[in-house]
């Protein structure tokens, strides 16, 4: 999915608080409403104490974070938004150091985000591959072998 740059400022307006952030990923999980996952009934109520959606056939209690991953954490839905911002915004990504200052977390909760983040885009890319005529323009394909030259 290809979406248009964001600004610091429009980013930070778009997914400013828990419930954006929230909104934007029933969005993108259910565009046109709810879908139990069991039985794939589209009738379901929201138990707002627990935030999770159950089905009213089937009973699944299905929350808009399951099977992502932000599924269990902890860490609040802005927070892994700005870090998806952060890491997405510079060409030399990011350093877990940086990220922890930057979103207020320790190293080694910004290491897992980034760690869950890379994972994700990595099997993303796996999608897109590479096929039929390829022309690279400026590349080195190989590498010093060992021996004689024979040209």
């Amino acid at each position: 999915m290809k979406t248009p740059e964001a600004s610091f400022f429009e980013w930070q307006r778009q997914f400013g608080s828990e419930i954006d952030c929230l909104n934007h990923l029933k969005h993108i999980r259910w565009p046109t409403g709810f879908i139990c996952p069991r039985c794939s009934c589209e009738h379901s109520y929201q138990l707002t104490t627990r935030d999770v959606y159950e089905c009213s056939q089937c009973h699944k209690q299905t929350s808009v974070t399951a099977d992502t991953v932000f599924h269990g954490s902890r860490i609040p839905l802005a927070k892994w938004f700005w870090a998806i911002y952060f890491l997405g915004s510079d060409k030399g990504s990011i350093s877990a150091l940086r990220l922890s200052k930057l979103i207020e977390v320790n190293w080694r909760t910004a290491r897992l985000i980034l760690s869950k983040l890379r994972t994700a885009m990595g099997h993303r890319d796996s999608l897109y591959r590479l096929s039929g005529l390829i022309e690279i323009d400026d590349a080195f394909v190989g590498g010093k072998r060992k021996g004689k030259r024979l040209c």
